[in-house]
């Protein structure tokens, strides 16, 4: 027998890594033999390698941001490589106020972009919750479960105590209220880019106190055939954390015999036990399976000339709680088309119709009998919730399926029966819409004219059914109706002129300046009317009594001018300048106008010739701005103008009520001006760790105060711009590309913002001044929002009784308000951040997102009802209170039922949590299968969990809670969703 074996020689394979666009070398490219963790390389200062491998191997060239190729050796010695940009950095190309648009690696001012990938992937209603997490420095609360719930955003801190605190919205250039931005559909977002310094907002003035964030919508990319996509996804939802531990009907019983020896059972509550009723509230009044589904579809294109992209989607969610439901459907056309070598023009239209219907009393903080949250703690598990409790002869039923009451004899409402009977519809009809027209009238020089309208229609459509004495104790009531309307307008005309050269190749130059107007126009009507006399036709017309309508129109106009300078040289050095002047409508003569202006520079140090040799080191960029932005989001519209009222019979004069200044002017009212300074650095090193640090600090003057007056003006306050606030801190991003190959990418992002709020100065010169009712106190050398309380020293183990920390810290059995001390506990979280793990080999993707804050206290406002017996007998408790104090020498934290319960810090928690918002599995089928079929393009299966799980030590409900206080609000909800998406 003969045999031969042939081997593959080793040889060396030299070669320059370039980039294919610009043919620029590549520093830090990375070459490595095909299955090989040892046989690698990295180009050098002059993107050259060198590596030894077997002549039939295949090498595999890679660079952030690029596509990785694999190519065949063959026995070649020498192998040029020319990457192609990934088209995931497409999602790096920002427009930063109002000008061309530039990669985020040139933009001077704090940039963080989010992409689609990451928005479509959330099952929600509201576009806002898909950036909770993301980019750090922006906190972002979803506080309800409810479908049509809104969500909540501070960046880089609360910046004001009474004025507007969210975020400016831009989409596709146009300013729009966050109403639009919540009710876009996700599928037609490309991307998000979160500014937060003065060097990127301050060209936008007086409305980006608080940051921006720069919306873009899909649109058909140049050279691309037409694509067609179809996307279906189906899921439920439950309540995400069933926190509270009360007592079963046992337990109850149990808990009634130990606070009073004397306890004897009713005959309904004899009957309850021995027919086992332990009712389970919220499976009763929440649904564990609540659907939802969406579906989505597209179509987008372009020719030579013109790019389109044309969807339509519909979502609809039923909450959790039995009575509220969300119907959303929208459209989207964007249309763009070289019309001549000179002109170009576009348009923008988005439709969305919303119905919808919240449960009534929720989410209100207060303490509302007929809120079904409320409800399903407090009502006893031993109560039936089908049964009367007495017949008409006053005998107490015993059986299960008697009619629903409005409000039983022992004092119980039936939340369940008040939402049925009090139904309240939601409509609004919502257009955002914007057309361009671009002139190029020489090379470098862009003219360009932008039109913008925000319009909505709202209608809120209640119906009380009538209410008989029986159901109701305070008398029977009649059938009504009400109607609201808002009518919602806002027109914007921008108009710029942006100049573009170059001096010398290395001197690059980008000259801005523009004009721009906006008027917005809102209208509310509202009537009601009694005595329906067809309860068929519960309409206004058909009430036998109609109350006095009420009418509002505000109108605001602005009318501003910009300029912007931006100068690189060779990519190196950047330098960018901008100012802004407003004018708004909102304040007097004396303060109409006011001046926003920016300076930021760039050194990107990667690029000078003493670091070519630094191969290990990919990027490397300083970066330090210093501006001004404003807040002209005040709490009314009248502020400075004062308003006159009618005293409503209080002063009469001649039978007639008299008239007069119910809110004085002020003529001075300003702007909230915010300085902020902001310096950073980013880098990325060995090809594998991204790191971005920014420290910043924010300084709001002139800060809008409610000023208390003399009671001899005749007023109690009036507002004026008296205070002073800072926020300072520091965002962290880090990115690790652990691996990097054609078949498996794994990825783990974070990112952690610390904020320390500072109150700096009080109106008059006051140290301090006490919030009434609300537990909080501003006080110089603290944080806004830091809770005001008396102190809890424990229960005194002789007899019961709750103690307190007086001022001074000595022990105290009287409780009194002048004993509450600054806590250093706060209502604004000073920590928080996001963690984000992605995972793909070949065509399967796991991905999961991860939210935290931390250091923020909540009043849990439920637990006070929970815990209190001037509740009892009535209402149900928590197993806490089995351990009450019942006999000297019992050492507990519930003091005794004689004790009295007070709102001290006991009910303040720490409201700090980690939560896996997202986790996502999904598989791209491969693409010689799709290529097999003749027409599919390609097919993607996912599941999706929300909110699956929570770390935290508060005991309610939720802690994602952007309040002060919790009480019955409507729970987060935990979601499954299955999804599949066809591209044809």
């Amino acid at each position: 027998m003969v045999t031969s074996a042939a081997y593959a020689q080793d040889i060396t394979v030299t070669g320059t890594v370039t980039d294919a666009s610009t043919g620029e070398t590549i520093i830090g490219a990375s070459v490595v033999l095909k299955g090989s963790t040892t046989q690698w390389s990295m180009t050098d200062d002059l993107g050259q390698y060198s590596l030894t491998v077997p002549e039939n191997g295949v090498l595999e060239i890679s660079f952030m941001g690029y596509t990785t190729q694999e190519i065949p050796v063959n026995g070649r010695t020498t192998i040029d490589v020319a990457l192609e940009m990934d088209a995931q950095m497409l999602d790096d190309v920002v427009v930063v106020g109002y000008g061309s648009a530039r990669k985020i690696s040139s933009v001077v001012g704090s940039a963080s972009t989010v992409n689609k990938k990451v928005i479509a992937n959330r099952p929600t209603a509201n576009a806002g919750d898909a950036l909770q997490g993301q980019v750090s420095g922006l906190q972002v609360f979803s506080s309800s479960g409810e479908p049509s719930a809104s969500v909540s955003m501070y960046m880089r801190g609360i910046s004001s105590i009474y004025s507007d605190t969210e975020p400016l919205f831009i989409l596709d250039g146009s300013p729009v209220s966050s109403g639009v931005f919540s009710s876009l559909n996700s599928n037609d977002i490309e991307s998000v880019v979160v500014m937060k310094d003065a060097s990127s907002t301050a060209i936008y003035g007086s409305r980006a106190a608080n940051g921006v964030i720069y919306i873009t919508t899909k649109k058909g990319q140049a050279g691309e055939k037409p694509v067609v996509s179809l996307r279906a996804q189906y899921g439920v939802s439950q309540i995400a954390r069933h926190k509270m531990d009360l007592m079963n009907a046992d337990q109850w019983f149990e808990f009634q015999r130990k606070v009073n020896p004397n306890f004897q059972m009713t005959a309904y509550q004899a009957a309850s036990q021995q027919l086992g009723i332990n009712t389970n509230w919220v499976d009763y009044f929440f649904n564990e399976n609540a659907p939802l589904w969406s579906l989505d579809a597209s179509i987008s294109g372009a020719s030579d000339k013109t790019d389109y992209y044309v969807s339509l989607g519909t979502f609809d969610q039923k909450g959790v709680a039995f009575d509220s439901e969300l119907t959303r459907y929208n459209i989207r056309t964007n249309v763009n088309t070289q019309a001549t070598k000179w002109l170009k023009m576009g348009m923008n239209i988005g439709l969305t119709y919303q119905d919808y219907q919240t449960t009534p009393y929720m989410n209100s903080g207060q303490n509302s009998y007929g809120n079904i949250m409320f409800a399903s703690n407090n009502l006893p598990a031993w109560l039936s919730p089908y049964a009367l409790l007495y017949d008409d002869n006053g005998n107490p039923y015993i059986d299960r399926g008697q009619e629903e009451i409005y409000f039983d004899a022992v004092g119980q409402w039936n939340a369940f029966h008040l939402s049925n009977i009090q139904p309240i519809q939601y409509t609004t009809v919502r257009v955002n819409a914007s057309t361009y027209q671009q002139i190029t009238p020489v090379k470098g020089l862009v003219l360009r004219a932008q039109q913008s309208l925000e319009g909505y229609d709202y209608r809120a459509s209640q119906k009380a059914l009538p209410v008989s004495s029986d159901e109701w104790p305070f008398g029977s009531s009649s059938p009504s109706a009400s109607e609201n309307f808002q009518r919602y307008y806002r027109l914007t005309f921008t108009n710029t002129a942006e100049y573009n050269f170059d001096i010398a190749d290395k001197n690059h130059f980008s000259i801005l300046a523009g004009q721009e107007a906006i008027m917005s126009d809102d209208q509310r009507f509202g009537a009601s009317s009694n005595g329906m006399s067809d309860l068929r036709q519960p309409y206004l017309d058909n009430g036998t009594q109609a109350d006095i309508p009420s009418w509002s129109r505000s109108q605001i106009t602005y009318n501003s001018y910009f300029a912007r300078l931006s100068y690189n040289f060779d990519e190196r050095y950047y330098l960018d300048a901008s100012w802004r002047i407003d004018g708004s409508s909102l304040f007097g003569e004396n303060k109409r106008y006011a001046n926003f202006y920016s300076v930021g520079a760039m050194w990107d140090i990667k690029k000078e010739e003493w670091m070519r040799g630094a191969s290990w080191i990919q990027d490397l960029r300083l970066k330090a701005s210093y501006g001004t932005t404003g807040n002209s989001g005040i709490p009314y519209n009248y502020m400075s103008w004062g308003t006159v009222g009618n005293y409503n019979g209080n002063i009469v004069y001649g039978g007639v009520s008299g008239w007069g200044i119910s809110t004085p002017a002020n003529p001075d009212l300003t702007w909230e001006t915010i300085e902020t300074l902001n310096v950073g650095v980013t880098t990325r090193l060995w090809n594998f760790l991204g790191v971005s640090v920014e420290f910043y600090n924010r300084v709001t003057r002139d800060m809008l105060m409610e000023i208390p007056y003399s009671y001899t003006t005749g007023h109690g306050t009036a507002w004026g711009n008296v205070a002073d606030m800072r926020n300072r801190g520091v965002d962290v991003d880090l990115s690790f590309d652990i691996i990097q190959t054609s078949d498996i990418y794994f990825n783990i992002k974070t990112n952690f913002n610390y904020n320390k709020n500072e109150i700096i100065s009080l109106f008059d010169g006051r140290d301090s001044f006490t919030l009434a009712n609300t537990g909080m106190r501003m006080e110089v050398g603290h944080a806004w929002g830091e809770y005001y309380y008396v102190r809890s020293a424990g229960v005194d183990p002789r007899d019961g009784m709750q103690m307190w920390y007086d001022k001074n810290g000595n022990i105290t059995k009287n409780y009194s308000d002048d004993d509450a001390v600054m806590l250093g506990k706060q209502r604004y979280a000073p920590w928080s951040g996001g963690l984000q793990l992605n995972f793909q080999y070949k065509g399967l993707y796991v991905g999961a997102d991860f939210t935290w804050v931390a250091g923020n206290w909540i009043l849990n406002n439920d637990k006070w009802f929970l815990t209190n017996p001037t509740q009892f007998p009535l209402y149900n408790m928590t197993t806490d209170m089995l351990n009450i104090w019942t006999k000297p020498g019992d050492v507990t934290d519930v003091p005794s039922l004689e004790s009295s319960r007070q709102f001290d810090d006991t009910y303040l928690e720490n409201a700090s949590f980690l939560r896996l918002k997202n986790l996502q599995i999904a598989y791209d089928f491969p693409k010689n299968w799709m290529d097999r079929t003749g027409f599919l393009a390609g097919v993607r299966v996912y599941a999706i969990a929300r909110n699956l799980f929570t770390i935290t030590e508060y005991s309610g409900y939720d802690p994602e809670v952007d309040s002060n206080v919790q009480m019955g609000n409507y729970p987060n909800t935990r979601q499954f969703s299955f999804g599949i998406e066809l591209t044809f």
